[in-house]
């Protein structure tokens, strides 16, 4: 066993020793907090007694035992020096048939002993030490019973000139035992061979020192020292516990960065609590009851006791380590004191704080975490109290507690109208997570809106769901059930009945042919009090029949710049993105799509995160960054099961088809087969983007009639519904280009220029595809100035996939033409662009184009170098070398015609070639001549401008 940081009280013990053994008695009081170490100093202090020649009697009082007279008394006379006779005599009082009549009460004692049995225990003592020593050592003094005590003050005031040492350890008063239960020191205080010991809780040097014994650490190691001393508060019970621990979880020597709170550890804090007394036992509980809900305020209204007192009892377990400032040094504490409770008994006071804070008025929250634990349900308020919590739980990212409040709520519903409500939330909840198991849970809601048996209001709420994974047959129910009802509605359940039809016109446009119909050719954004927009379905549903404008731009940044995320905001900002993506302004929906992506991940929402990184998916595409796009694509359904995707699966389908045509991926590119999609996919917007997407593809591996039946199919669909946007689905260019390789070059003809007539320049990437498209059923004089038109719009709107595929049109163009330097030139921008974003079918049919074109003439050029060539002359060169006209590098160079005729006939001199055409492309290498007139940025740009 260790004694650290006890020399001192050892020493004094020793001391008082010597005296006893000469003839002079004393009764020493050894105080301190629970757990402080006084067991362990009576042990040492008793051996040492002992193997000094005393005869040593030990008495340990235990609460539970304080209504038996006597019993403190009866463990010292229980010695093996005493007969049974004698024991018997010392133990017998009043009432066991000896006729003894008490004496007259002491003033200080509570229960006094008969005289002749006082005077009785005080022979056979003094009998003792006449034979030898006597050293007495009573442990918890504080639950020892009345007559015990008794006993042990009448030999402390009779000892002193005996051979008799008296050791008593007790709890100190800042314990909060009564003045009563310490009667025994009171009587004793007038005494002067009476003294006292204070042992207090060890100090951080002490605790490293007593590591250093245990474990084996380094007790230079202040910092980790430290933290254990602050963990066990000074408490050698609970830094044992800590060693404990710290053994079984397989360290050793070393301290680790902290201290591990165990089984042990937690098991030494209750063994505290309940050696401290009932007081301390029903004050921890109570504690760690309300430490759920924070709650700690009312803890003496729960425990029924005045605030001082209860004030004075924390105090004490701050001081023998349990608490630090009122509440548990670590959740291990907390833990243990609630197992060492019956599951009934904890219920119950789980029960009592539940009631207790809700008439105090504290937050729902806090209140549902009682009641949560002690499953209470049956009272009225409670149903209102935990769906409170479960709403404020989700807006926290707690969907673990919001089921726990919607367990308690299920159990709490009174009619039907809660009973649908829980539901709903519950589906909420579900949604998260797993969307598929959230439909699945509004199966009985939907049998219940089939027998009539649904509100107007809750009708609607039902409608919001089942427009993610619900049936045509369940979705056109509910309609016609809110067609009838809704002139009863209320202004809340009206406004969201229209925002939910227009998310229908939207995404599922089969459902509402004729609604969509009337829709048609309106712009105004609704918005709500506060100036946001408050249906962004109805923005999204405006710009896919109508076409994007400057207003519902504004009005999808603004949504995404007031919106919160969170269940109600969700579809909100998720319909902003969308009118961003088809208004051709991917440069605003990226970096918006980004935060939500991150806020969602960071939150831990996978269904968030899923439909973000879908938006992601497509938002890259359009940028040309296919294997960015097919990352999220992959990320987005890695996040969710196809199942609980429901019919928008087609948006990251078709990010990974459109990925794979574009990077020339044939196998394994990740799509489920068709049988596998939902029925009803095909009659929404997100089936029609899965036709276009699958149509691509297929035209990419020469599937062309499948390609075509897909494209086609397409087109019909979003035609009959109204939604036929280039900006939105771009089915036409993959068809003409289809038709083109069928031969079908009237029908090719006929779609491209109805593309080309259906956007206006304002949509650069849009416009810049049908130019693109329109370039390929033109005539061939007319193919470059199209192509050149194309490529500015496509340049700046930041689709590299298109701007790619567009100046590879344009070399061909240009090489039709019997321009070769120029077609090299721009071929080479467009190989650059398909090697880095990796378009191999671009980049092999670039390669497969420049093995069958003859080689330049760079004889004479190439050999003198562009090195010979003057500044101005260099920069006429590289600009008509980039394909520019006299007039354009004169307008450029601000120079006049003449002197760019003359600068060019100087280089044609210099470099040793006939004209124009056989400049060398080496004066378009930045690398080619230092100095040589246009810096390289300025070379490029001149250059795309040329073509």
């Amino acid at each position: 066993m260790l004694l650290v940081e006890r020399e001192n009280q050892m020493t004094r013990l020793r001391e008082l020793l010597a005296d006893c053994l000469a003839g002079r008695g004393s009764v020493t009081a050894v105080s301190g907090p629970v757990a402080s170490g006084k067991t362990e100093l009576l042990h040492f202090f008793g051996e040492f007694a002992g193997s000094a020649g005393a005869a040593v009697l030990t008495a340990t009082a235990r609460c539970s035992e304080r209504d038996i007279a006597l019993g403190v008394a009866g463990q010292i006379f229980r010695n093996r020096h005493f007969s049974s006779a004698d024991r018997e005599r010392a133990l017998r009082l009043p009432g066991d048939g000896s006729g003894i009549a008490p004496c007259d009460a002491d003033l200080l004692s509570h229960c006094p002993l008969p005289a002749q049995v006082s005077q009785i225990q005080w022979q056979l003592l003094h009998g003792l030490s006449e034979r030898t020593p006597v050293v007495v050592l009573v442990d918890d003094l504080q639950f020892a019973d009345a007559a015990s005590l008794e006993f042990l003050i009448q030999m402390g005031q009779r000892l002193r000139t005996s051979r008799i040492q008296l050791v008593a350890a007790e709890c100190d008063t800042a314990t909060g035992v009564s003045t009563t239960e310490l009667s025994w020191r009171t009587g004793l205080l007038r005494e002067r061979h009476f003294s006292r010991l204070r042992v207090r809780p060890l100090s951080p040097r002490a605790t490293g020192e007593m590591l250093t014994e245990l474990i084996g650490a380094d007790p230079g190691d202040r910092a980790s020292t430290d933290a254990w001393h602050r963990l066990s508060g000074g408490n050698p019970l609970l830094l044992r516990a800590l060693a404990e621990d710290h053994r079984e979880h397989g360290a050793v020597g070393a301290l680790p960065t902290g201290p591990i709170a165990g089984e042990e550890f937690g098991r030494a804090v209750d063994a505290c609590v309940r050696r401290a007394g009932r007081r301390f036992r029903d004050a921890a509980r109570a504690l760690a009851v309300l430490d759920a809900s924070d709650s700690h305020a009312r803890l003496a209204r729960l425990l029924g006791r005045p605030r001082p007192q209860v004030d004075e009892t924390l105090e004490a377990m701050d001081a023998f380590g349990v608490l630090d400032a009122g509440r548990f040094r670590h959740p291990a504490a907390r833990a243990a004191v609630l197992a060492g409770m019956s599951a009934t008994e904890r219920a119950a006071l789980h029960r009592d704080a539940a009631r207790l804070l809700y008439e105090a008025g504290d937050p729902a929250p806090a209140v549902a975490v009682h009641l949560v634990a002690g499953r209470h349900s049956e009272e009225p308020w409670v149903f209102p109290v935990v769906l409170e919590a479960a709403r404020e739980a989700l807006r926290r990212d707690d969907t673990a507690f919001a089921e726990a409040c919607l367990d308690v709520a299920a159990e709490a519903c009174a009619d039907e109208d809660q009973r649908v409500t829980v539901t709903m939330l519950r589906s909420l909840v579900d949604f998260r997570t797993d969307p598929d198991t959230a439909c699945r849970r509004l199966r009985p809601l939907i049998t219940a809106l089939r027998e009539g048996r649904l509100t107007g209001c809750q009708s609607v709420s039902l409608l919001g769901r089942l427009l993610w994974n619900g049936t045509s047959d369940e979705i056109g129910l509910a309609l016609t059930r809110l067609e009838r009802a809704s002139d009863t509605l209320d202004p809340a359940s009206a406004a969201e009945y229209r925002a939910a039809r227009e998310w229908l016109h939207a995404s599922h446009p089969a459902l509402l042919p004729r609604a969509a119909a009337r829709t048609r050719g309106r712009r105004s954004v609704v918005r709500a009090a506060d100036g946001t927009p408050g249906q962004m379905a109805g923005v999204l549903n405006r710009l896919l029949r109508s076409g994007p404008d400057p207003e519902s731009v504004r009005g999808a940044e603004l949504a995404l710049q007031t919106t919160v995320l969170d269940d109600d905001g969700f579809d909100t900002v998720h319909q902003a993105l969308a009118v961003l993506v088809y208004a051709d302004r991917c440069d605003l929906a990226v970096g918006w799509c980004d935060t939500l992506l991150r806020e969602s991940a960071r939150r831990d929402v996978p269904a968030w995160q899923a439909l973000f990184a879908a938006v992601r998916a497509e938002i890259a595409f359009r940028q040309g960054d296919v294997r960015l796009a097919e990352q999220y694509a992959r990320r987005a359904m890695s996040l969710m099961s196809l199942r609980s995707w429901g019919v928008l699966i087609g948006s990251p389908l078709s990010g990974l088809l459109l990925s794979a045509a574009a990077t020339g991926t044939i196998t394994d590119i990740g799509a489920p087969p068709v049988s596998a999609l939902p029925e009803q996919l095909f009659q929404t917007r997100f089936g029609a983007q899965y036709l276009q997407a699958r149509g691509r593809w297929r035209l990419s591996v020469n599937l062309l009639h499948g390609a075509l039946d897909d494209l086609t199919r397409c087109g019909r669909l979003l035609r009959e519904w109204g939604v036929d946007l280039p900006s939105f689905v771009p089915w036409r260019g993959d068809a003409v280009a289809t038709l083109l390789r069928l031969g079908r070059t009237d029908e090719a003809r006929e779609l491209a220029v109805e593309q080309l007539a259906m956007v206006p320049g304002t949509q650069r990437r849009t416009r810049g595809m049908a130019l693109r498209t329109a370039a390929s059923v033109s005539d061939p004089r007319r193919r470059a100035p199209l192509l050149r038109e194309a490529v500015d719009l496509l340049e700046t709107s930041g689709d590299r996939l298109e701007l790619a595929h567009a100046l590879a049109d344009l070399s061909e163009a240009h090489t039709r033409a019997g321009q070769g330097d120029r077609a090299r030139m721009v071929a080479r921008q467009a190989h650059d662009i398909a090697e880095e974003n990796g378009l191999v079918p671009l980049v092999r049919r670039l390669a497969a184009r420049d093995s069958r074109a003859p080689g330049p003439d760079r004889g004479a050029g190439d050999r003198v170098g562009v090195g010979v060539l003057s500044s101005s002359e260099a920069q006429v060169a590289a600009l008509a070398a980039a394909g520019l006209s006299n007039r354009e590098i004169a307008e450029k160079l601000f120079i006049t015609v003449s002197t760019v005729e003359q600068h060019l006939t100087h280089t044609y001199r210099k470099l040793r070639v006939k004209g124009r055409a056989d400049l060398p492309l080496s004066l378009l290498d930045p690398d080619g001549r230092e100095g040589s007139g246009l810096p390289e940025h300025r070379l490029r740009q001149e250059a795309a401008r040329a073509v």
